[in-house]
């Protein structure tokens, strides 16, 4: 892990536990359940990005998937229903499933690996979303693409280019939730094949997610 991007790591968490304990304190002074809820949906976020932190501090390049004989499609279900209905403003978010027409009936991959990849992309994608989430999958030559797109403001910034995952990938988050993506994706190997992730705008608005899985 570089020493830049330990750095934002760092930044990163250090703020989300600002917020954490501004919100703690406004229960401490006034008892509400709504607050209480937004906290304890926090704390599960900030544990996320911990673990998000850990794997990729000691992951040396080498990290590889134990892959077991998955459904795409109840994998995903069970990620869309765990979705909260608000993200960290405050704001309703609609967290739906896509058609996932072309989704095979079953693939190879890591579930806890793809769960903390997938959770660190809904993470952004919550966070800009204006009101709505799909996540949907297909195939796409020889790999499972799953996909998430918001209809927030887009990537933004003239270089954020559809493909320009680097310039995409400055503006889609501090770096911790790209890297540990990008990770997740190359520890996903078949033959000579690798996983791959990438991020652009969408033409219709809003930003989308993909994670290859070979």
């Amino acid at each position: 892990m570089n020493p830049q991007l330990a750095a934002l790591a760092v930044h990163d968490l250090k703020n989300a536990l600002g917020a954490l304990e501004g919100e703690l304190g406004a229960l401490e002074a006034e008892p509400d359940r709504e607050l209480a809820r937004a906290a304890r949906r926090h704390c599960a976020q900030l544990r996320q990005r911990f673990v998000a932190f850990l794997l990729l501090y000691r992951d040396s390049g080498d990290l590889r998937a134990l892959s077991s004989d998955e459904s795409p499609l109840e994998f995903l279900r069970g990620i869309v229903a765990a979705a909260p209905d608000a993200n960290e403003a405050g704001a309703s978010i609609l967290t739906r499933l896509g058609s996932c027409e072309q989704a095979p009936p079953y693939w190879f991959f890591d579930v806890r690996l793809l769960r903390l990849a997938l959770d660190a992309a809904l993470h952004n994608a919550w966070r800009f979303a204006r009101s709505e989430v799909c996540v949907d999958a297909r195939m796409e030559g020889d790999f499972l693409v799953i996909s998430i797109d918001d209809d927030g403001p887009g990537l933004g910034g003239p270089d954020a280019v559809a493909g320009d995952e680097d310039a995409a990938s400055a503006t889609w988050s501090t770096g911790l939730g790209t890297e540990l993506c990008r990770a997740v994706a190359r520890g996903h190997i078949n033959g000579s094949r690798e996983g791959w992730v990438r991020l652009a705008d969408r033409p219709q608005g809003g930003a989308r997610f993909e994670i290859g899985l070979p």
